[in-house]
């Protein structure tokens, strides 16, 4: 049997994560991150803050989905194995606010394990924290095939 490729492997850790996180599965989410991974997290008025250790990142996860029911999609994946980095756009459902939510992580590989080592996350940016939908203004989701409330 032949090794998996580098991108193969990253790409197969991200949806592996996504699934363990919709799942809420802190040790299934734990066992795609490095040791000492750390998950940056946006600025916003939560107070998340940076989350460090991969047992605190699938803690806190697990945590976030019991509480709040979100759940993720895979909307658009590309890997650079030379680089050991994944984007993913994603679509986040928040049933405890009704609401959508649309960004892209930014992830780094450990070249040695190829677990996540980090996570940047950016969210679409909002003026009104009222609003339901958070997402790129005049952006075409429906009709690009996007999920939708």
């Amino acid at each position: 049997m032949s090794k998996q490729a580098p991108a193969d492997r990253m790409e197969q850790v991200v949806r592996t994560y996504i699934q363990a996180c919709n799942e809420a599965d802190a040790a299934a989410i734990a066992a795609c991150f490095s040791a000492d991974a750390i998950h940056y997290m946006p600025v916003n008025d939560r107070g998340l803050g940076s989350w460090r250790g991969a047992a605190t990142i699938g803690a806190r996860f697990e945590a976030l989905v019991k509480a709040s029911g979100r759940r993720w999609t895979i909307d658009q994946l590309l890997t650079d194995a030379d680089r050991h980095a994944t984007v993913l756009e994603w679509t986040s459902f928040n049933r405890e606010r009704d609401r959508l939510l649309r960004g892209v992580d930014w992830f780094d590989f450990d070249p040695e394990t190829l677990r996540i080592a980090a996570v940047r996350s950016f969210v679409a940016t909002v003026s009104n924290p009222e609003a339901t939908r958070v997402e790129q203004q005049d952006f075409d989701y429906a009709g690009r095939g996007y999920p939708t409330l």
